[in-house]
């Protein structure tokens, strides 16, 4: 599987509320109606949980089973529904720091999380440094497709058996993981 994950940062005037209604309400039932997709979640980021990423506001997935599905979207991208959705985007996102990573994902559990941890890695071997946390679960490695100092990104999820003092611990010993709300 293909996943792009885009990193979506919020213009700087929007708290991470309104620019989540402002995606949920707005833009993501746009990018529906305009586009055929195979899998689209928005991971949002929460300020008062992430301050390293304060502006970020999602890690938006958008998940394809083939390089020939996704040569569809980017032809879509450059026609009129393009155009619309990079328009309505100027309304609530930063867009020149927007940008996106295609990975080779394997998916690694099929079951949803309501809230997930991405962890950016410089190096294959630590994509699973997270797995020694009780209540995470590999979704995926996420192997970057082209060249990058990031070679992954690791996907996790966090159960409800998670507990804060080990998200505490987490954030502490990996100041670089990403801690996000998933709306699918």
């Amino acid at each position: 599987m293909i996943k792009a994950l885009a990193f979506i940062y919020k213009k700087n005037n929007f708290s991470d509320n309104e620019f989540k209604d402002y995606y949920e309400k707005n833009h993501a039932p746009l990018a529906k109606s305009l586009l055929t997709f195979e899998g689209y979640e928005r991971n949002y980021i929460s300020t008062e949980i992430n301050p390293l990423y304060s502006s970020l506001g999602s890690i938006s997935i958008f998940q394809y089973q083939s390089t020939g599905s996704l040569k569809i979207i980017e032809e879509k991208m450059s026609s009129n529904a393009g155009a619309i959705l990079r328009e309505d985007e100027l309304k609530f996102m930063n867009v020149a720091k927007n940008y996106f990573v295609l990975t080779e994902s394997a998916q690694l559990t099929e079951q949803e999380f309501k809230k997930k941890i991405f962890y950016p890695c410089n190096k294959i071997e630590s994509l699973n440094s997270l797995n020694t946390y009780e209540g995470l679960k590999q979704i995926s490695e996420n192997i970057i497709l082209e060249p990058s100092e990031i070679k992954g990104i690791g996907e996790y999820g966090i159960s409800q058996q998670t507990s804060f003092e080990t998200l505490e611990r987490l954030v502490q010993e990996h100041p670089k993981a990403i801690i996000a709300s998933c709306v699918s």
